[in-house]
């Protein structure tokens, strides 16, 4: 399926009401599907009922850092970590790919974490000079012919930046220390629309131009 607008969910650290409240929020939206960049695990709410709640909307979710820290018992020392979760839940964790690529009326999107299979790597606003030299999996994707967009998380940070043979969008996150939110991304009309999640309620902040790189 080629898809026009999807909605987009970053890092959820465990947040389900915010995740439930996004889902229906972007299920009422006309979207021809949801995204998750990851980092399901470690996080205040119920890890569990989150991966629930993806795997009955049928979400595609790509797996973070922290999904393979929790996996291998690593970083079990971080502030509202996973510790334990039912089998069925870990072996759904364990299935998740590093990336999906996916066809969009403007061109073939990668939903990763970081960057492409690297679930590490930084790009900000405003990454530049050798930072942005680092990223060798962002140079790969800038020049791969079939690839035009690039859907990721892991900074916590909306955004939207060109690059030469590529656009990059970051869905920000769900963390309640942060500013949790989701985005549609319409390839159509060249928009992405931001949305803050509050207590009772989800708002749009801002909408973005797309662009489409040649």
């Amino acid at each position: 399926m080629t898809w026009r607008r999807v909605g987009v969910l970053g890092d959820v650290h465990g947040e389900d009401v915010a995740l439930e409240r996004c889902l229906d929020h972007l299920g009422a939206a006309d979207v021809d599907a949801i995204l998750c960049v990851g980092d399901i695990t470690d996080g205040h709410g119920d890890v569990a009922r989150c991966i629930e709640l993806l795997m009955q909307r049928r979400v595609h979710t790509v797996a973070g850092n922290h999904e393979r820290w929790f996996l291998g018992g690593a970083m079990r020392g971080l502030p509202h970590a996973t510790e334990t979760l039912p089998l069925a839940h870990r072996d759904w964790l364990d299935g998740l790919p590093k990336t999906r690529r996916f066809d969009t009326i403007a061109g073939t999107a990668v939903l990763c974490h970081g960057i492409d299979d690297d679930d590490m790597a930084v790009l900000r606003p405003d990454t530049k000079g050798y930072g942005l030299q680092a990223l060798d999996g962002l140079r790969a994707l800038m020049l791969d012919p079939e690839v035009r967009f690039m859907i990721g998380g892991h900074t916590h940070e909306r955004m939207v930046r060109a690059f030469d043979g590529l656009t990059v969008i970051n869905a920000g996150t769900l963390h309640r220390e942060f500013e949790p939110g989701c985005i549609a991304i319409d390839f159509e009309a060249r928009e992405v629309m931001f949305y803050d999640v509050g207590v009772d309620s989800i708002e749009l902040r801002d909408t973005l131009a797309l662009p489409c790189p040649p």
